[in-house]
């Protein structure tokens, strides 16, 4: 059975690639048959006027040097590395951590970005689930950069970029307390039903709307304060930096979190139980196998919260310590969770970040476009 599904799903999976794939080729074919490109750029008063410098490799790095030496640089380098990054994975996949090594995030959102997905994996939810919901989330992807568009227009694109920092921290707590209510949803099978999956998309929907905001306010000022003169060159610097900054902060808190997290060793079959307060109404109107009302037998009976006997054996933090404590038929369980530990501690780096540099994003929109520019006329 598990063999036929599989194949089940390798079969839609390629059904749906070669679907998309015409898709593609023919919408890029009728791109480039009926789609003229006009030129409408400003013609220079002179001939040496707007006309784009070529350099070759030495010139291009001295160039580089240069425009990290102005003198409205710093604090944009500053910013750039701590506080976006070149390009919100958009990809349900990556961002939730089934592409880990392809996605990156901020300092205050690296928990949140970096662990969440292998958390739910973890917990048992399917990669190819988690990914399959990116389809839901494609229209949202179509229409928030065109809808953001609008406001990042003008003379202050970083406006909505400040406007959506706060507003993606909240959501990273609303996904930590995603993570610590979606195990109680498992059914018996190991599975989770729909209305959970539902809920995950929901809540990434609201988070791809701070994403987006953060990403399209952020490309609007690059693009805004790039030299025309050296072409791309300008651009690619800031990408580039803006690319570091959402990478370093993930690896940083996956290789500490595990410092945050405490193991203890537990005897077998003494893990605590905790039973909610239900009345059994009888066995034939049982749901199923798994289901607390399935607890106990006999109809009328009530069930109070109650625990087993919890036997610590010693703390299992170490590999070492966690083989030892399997090998002996007990169980290693998660005491206290890093990832939570890792969200509250990146959420409180985040609002400090946001307070300390407010005002300076604020400002790099009042410095003259002209400061930016490292030919000068």
């Amino acid at each position: 059975m598990a063999d036929e599904g599989r194949k089940e799903r390798e079969q839609g999976l390629k059904g749906f690639v070669f679907f998309w794939g015409w898709v593609f080729l023919i919408t890029t074919t009728l791109v480039l048959v009926f789609k003229k490109e006009v030129d409408h750029s400003i013609t220079p008063s002179s001939p040496d006027e707007g006309e784009e410098l070529e350099l070759g490799i030495v010139d291009t790095y001295a160039v580089l040097w240069k425009i990290v030496r102005l003198k409205p640089m710093l604090w944009l380098l500053i910013v750039l590395l701590t506080g976006k990054r070149v390009l919100d994975e958009v990809d349900w996949g990556r961002e939730m951590g089934t592409e880990r090594g392809k996605r990156g995030g901020e300092i205050a959102f690296a928990a949140t970005d970096g662990i969440t997905g292998l958390k739910l994996i973890g917990m048992g939810m399917p990669k190819d689930k988690l990914s399959s919901m990116a389809v839901f989330l494609t229209p949202l992807q179509v229409l928030l950069p065109w809808m953001i568009g609008k406001y990042t227009a003008g003379p202050r694109p970083l406006n909505v970029f400040l406007l959506a920092y706060p507003y993606r921290i909240f959501m990273g707590g609303v996904f930590a307390a995603l993570v610590w209510w979606t195990p109680s949803f498992r059914l018996p099978g190991g599975d989770f039903p729909l209305m959970l999956y539902a809920i995950w998309v929901a809540g990434y929907c609201f988070h791809q709307v701070a994403s987006y905001c953060m990403f399209v306010s952020m490309m609007a000022f690059n693009a805004q304060i790039s030299d025309p003169k050296i072409g791309g060159t300008y651009m690619t610097l800031l990408n580039t930096l803006n690319n570091l900054g959402g990478n370093w902060p993930v690896t940083l808190i996956l290789s500490l979190t595990d410092y945050f997290t405490f193991k203890d060793c537990v005897v077998k079959n003494t893990k605590t139980r905790i039973f909610h307060t239900a009345i059994i109404v009888g066995m034939g109107n049982c749901p199923g196998r798994g289901s607390f009302l399935c607890k106990e037998e006999g109809e009328g009976e009530s069930i109070r919260d109650r625990t087993t006997e919890h036997r610590v054996l010693y703390s299992c933090n170490t590999k070492a310590l966690m083989d030892q404590c399997t090998k002996g038929g007990d169980v290693c369980e998660v005491h206290i969770d890093g990832y939570y530990i890792a969200v509250a501690l990146c959420s409180v780096i985040g609002i400090v970040w946001f307070k300390t540099l407010f005002s300076k994003i604020k400002y790099f929109q009042k410095i003259p476009r002209s400061e930016w520019s490292v030919i000068k006329k």
